[in-house]
């Protein structure tokens, strides 16, 4: 027993757990729900908010049967063969080869979740009803992906954020899709727009194309008139751009407090405003001033809910509109776990979605890391991806970017490749491994972090347009070499090569060759006699 007045170590462990399950009760009150509880059912505390676009077999297939409400029993000597590449296309080993079919157009835009309807319906059979229906829905992306020539990319697999998809489609007046303005229609989702038609056909759609700071007022052009064509509603936007704009307006206004604190006079001239055009990077108020033009009458209170794939700028834009940080942002993807509403005007309320990554073919894993979307920091293999981007970006442009010198042939750039690449640049920023090796791995993640936030830029060109020609890499100088001997010594020291190609061709010729001296004939082995010239201890005895 401790002494009287002292500390005793189970009273302490005894009010420790009671507080702990004070603030259990307290985080369940309805007082501290979250600010978009719909009051539907579910306990937003403790549905599972992490975001799944990939899984083991064996996870898939447990999850699988939980939204089927099966139980299952192990049958032995029932098998399939799996592909060991893909691990996803079966191959049945009874029947004969089938030849894969071929989608058309319309099919290679693959559908997402639909909500069921859900009146009449009490919580139990609404929610059995959204399982059912999602499981109709992955069984259709799989039997896409076993019985045509394509496969499909990795999906947002959990459930919890299609719902928080449905009840802010279901909420807003206008769905806004932002889109990244490297690739606009790599993120953009038509099934998407059409459910929000489906759902009612007052809502509206708006393309948002964020980022619109890397296109130059000829790409943006060559975008708007393609958007135009199609008949999309789009406009440009940079919260960037918007963040220097609120730095240089405050800059202005302390010089002009300055001004008049001085007694200074300044000439008023009037100002022109310039039209509004559809290739202009609208600021905030231009933003809500396109908010209101969707309303279909003045007094009309509307919700703008945002949508689109993980680390677009859904947050970052959100953030520019309320000119405050409301909403958290973060470079990793999926930052954003529940959807929000934010009131922005009296008469305008912002709802922000988590990032979803919908269903497509058109892409591969390595290009949705390359975009963003899947996180590079739980990236595993990094080979494809840099391989993908060696594809879109110039040699010039990666040497003058981080001071390589590349190895070159006959005075033009030899084929480069990952390893090459990653070598140079591990070898020059000093990222070795412990056996001394540049390490690939971590200068691989420097790289396609760059490319990701835009040091690296490269712009798709819109269809019907040279891709060359819209956007161009222009050669920048460099480092200026006095002698090419040298520029090819730097390029091996890189590469951790201290030999030039002839001396390794020489000394790999060389080495195969004995050093001896050549006879003619048959060599004579000589026998020699070992003689023991010390005296035996036992005869002297």
């Amino acid at each position: 027993m401790g002494k009287k007045g002292g500390a005793v170590l189970g009273q302490n462990l005894l009010k420790s757990k009671a507080q702990t399950k004070k603030v259990r009760r307290v985080a369940t009150q309805e007082g501290y729900l979250h600010n978009t509880d719909l009051q539907d059912g579910y306990d937003w505390g403790k549905i599972n908010i992490q975001s799944v676009t990939e899984d083991d077999t064996y996870t898939d297939f447990m999850n699988t049967a939980e939204l089927a409400g099966r139980d299952f029993d192990a049958e032995r000597l029932n098998f399939r063969e799996v592909a060991a590449q893909t691990g996803h296309n079966y191959i049945d080993t009874n029947e004969g080869g089938n030849q894969l079919k071929v989608l058309t157009e319309e099919e290679k835009l693959l559908p997402i979740p639909r909500r069921p309807q859900w009146t009449g319906l009490t919580v139990e059979q609404l929610k059995e009803e959204e399982n059912k229906n999602f499981l109709e829905w992955r069984r259709h992306l799989s039997s896409i992906d076993e019985d045509y020539d394509c496969v499909v990319t990795p999906y947002e697999k959990n459930l919890e954020f299609w719902r928080q998809l449905w009840r802010v489609i279901e909420r807003s007046d206008l769905v806004i899709q932002i889109v990244d303005s490297r690739h606009p229609l790599l993120f953009r989702s038509q099934d998407l727009e059409k459910y929000v038609k489906e759902v009612s056909t007052l809502k509206q759609n708006l393309v948002l194309i964020n980022k619109a700071d890397f296109l130059t007022e000829e790409q943006r052009k060559g975008w708007a008139e393609y958007l135009t064509k199609e008949n999309i509603n789009f406009a440009f936007f940079s919260a960037i751009s918007e963040e220097d704009l609120n730095i240089e307006d405050e800059e202005e206004k302390i010089m002009t407090k300055e001004g008049e604190d001085l007694g200074e006079s300044f000439s008023e001239e009037p100002v022109h405003k310039r039209s509004q055009s559809k290739t202009d990077v609208l600021t905030s108020d231009q933003m809500v001033d396109l908010f209101r033009s969707f309303k279909r009458h003045k007094t009309e209170d509307i919700t703008v809910g945002f949508i689109g794939y993980p680390n677009v700028g859904k947050s970052s834009t959100i953030n520019k509109l309320l000119c405050a940080k409301k909403v958290r942002v973060s470079e990793t993807p999926g930052k954003t776990k529940h959807f929000q509403t934010l009131i922005l005007t009296d008469d305008i309320t912002l709802c922000d979605c988590p990032g979803l990554v919908m269903p497509s073919i058109c892409n591969s894993k390595a290009g949705m890391v390359l975009q963003g979307i899947l996180p590079i920091d739980q990236l595993k293999d990094h080979v494809p991806v840099i391989t993908l981007l060696l594809s879109f970006i110039p040699q010039h442009v990666l040497e003058t970017k981080y001071g390589l010198v590349l190895p070159r042939e006959i005075g033009v750039h030899a084929k480069l490749t990952s390893e090459i690449l990653l070598t140079a640049a591990g070898t020059q920023r000093g990222f070795m491994t412990a056996r001394g090796r540049p390490d690939q791995s971590r200068v691989a993640r420097i790289l396609l972090k760059d490319y990701v936030c835009g040091k690296i830029l490269y712009c798709e060109a819109p269809p019907g347009l040279d891709q060359d020609i819209f956007h161009k890499h222009e050669m920048e100088v460099g480092r200026v070499w006095k002698d090419e001997a040298d520029q090819q010594a730097e390029a091996r020291r890189l590469q951790q090569e201290n030999k030039t190609k002839a001396e390794q061709i020489d000394n790999n010729f060389f080495e195969g060759m004995s050093l001896g001296a050549h006879a003619k004939g048959k060599k004579s082995k000589k026998k020699t006699k070992v003689v023991n010239t010390e005296p035996d201890s036992k005869q002297n005895i």
